[in-house]
Parts: structure tokens; sequence; C-alpha cells
């Protein structure tokens, strides 16, 4: 039978920094390096949800378990994938190692990846045929340690300029975790940037 323990973001022994339950994003002075590049987007694509349209994220939030993992989102986001559910003991999950959170304006997504131990997102870390890279940068961990990760921050950016895609994924040779945002504008990432570091800091990995 298997049995869920909580772990630290690293797993406990991914690291003897001790780091504690700190997501990968706070490891570096530069949490969202791509931020500041986006307004290279098309102007008429920031321009595109009036103020007044924009929605506020909730305060409130609801528990996303997937197969490893806990998330909290605002409960007025949108996840997917719902299904298939599954259930051991007393805990309800989504069996699935990635998950998706949409605002309800559609102009901001979260994004996490976060497996038992290593692997790698279906598609999320290469740039789709309509995106161009933005920025790129890694720095890699020490390599006498295993368990020592390589952060990598990217940002893609659509060529019509209709949304900015950024991810940080911090990996090692036994583990993986990815955090990603995408966003319409400068603007609504502004609006969303308290809930998607919120929503990084909930995470909570589980081994069995």
């Amino acid at each position: 039978m298997k049995y869920f323990t909580l772990t630290l973001l690293t797993l406990a022994l991914l690291s003897c920094s001790g780091e504690g339950n700190k997501n990968a994003e706070t490891t570096t002075p530069k949490e969202e390096p791509a931020a500041a590049k986006a307004p290279t987007m098309d102007r008429s694509a920031r321009g595109s949800v009036p103020e007044e349209a924009m929605i506020e994220p909730s305060s409130k939030t609801i528990v996303f378990n997937g197969s490893w993992f806990s998330v909290s989102y605002p409960d007025n986001f949108k996840a997917s994938p719902l299904s298939p559910k599954q259930k051991m003991d007393n805990y309800a999950y989504v069996e699935t190692d990635e998950a998706t959170f949409v605002s309800p304006d559609g102009t901001v997504e979260f994004f996490v990846y976060s497996p038992q131990w290593s692997g790698d997102p279906k598609s999320y870390l290469e740039p789709l045929k309509n995106e161009r890279v933005e920025s790129d940068k890694t720095e890699a961990g020490k390599s006498e340690d295993a368990y020592a990760p390589t952060h990598h921050w990217v940002t893609f950016v659509d060529k019509e300029g209709k949304y900015t895609r950024s991810f940080h994924s911090k990996k090692s040779e036994v583990t993986h975790l990815v955090f990603g945002i995408k966003y319409t504008s400068v603007k609504h990432y502004e609006r969303y940037k308290a809930a998607y570091n919120a929503f990084k800091k909930s995470l909570m990995q589980y081994a069995d």
C-alpha cells in the first residue's frame, strides 16, 4: 500500500542547503526575469482587454491534488485536467504530473509540473510554431552532486504579440519541477503576480 509522506519541495534529499518548502523561483534574485522584457509584445494585443473587463483573482483558493503533489489556486480559475480521478485511502486526486489553471478572463494561465521524481512535461518546455525565444538563462548545479539542481529560465513570445509565456525548470539527475505562467500583457501579469507567487509557495510534494 502506498503511503504519502509530505516532503519539502526538493524531497528533502535534493539539497543540504536547507531550502525548506521554498519553491524553485525563490532561489535567485530575479524571480521572473522574463517579465521585464514583456513590453516587447504587440501593443495592440496588450490593450485587447478593457480595464473594466478585467477580473480580479479570488482571495479564496481551491486545492488541486495531482498524483504526487498538491497546489492551491484561486477558486475562480479553471483547472485542467480534471480526470482521470483516483483515490488512495483518504487521498482523492487527479492522475497527472502536470496541471494548468486559467484565470476567468482568460488572460493568465498558471502551470505546474511536479512528478514523483524525474521526467519532463509533455510539451511545455519547447517553443510552439507560433512562438519565438525571448530569453534563455541557465544556472548549472554542482557536477559532483547528483541532487544539485540546474535552474533554467525561458521566455517565449507569440510571434504576433498575443501573449508571453515563461517557465522556470529546476532539474537534478533524479527530480524535476517546473512552474510556468502565460499572460497576454504586462498589466495582466502584474494583476495576477501575487496570486502566482502564492500558487508557487503552496506546492507540496509527496513520496511513497
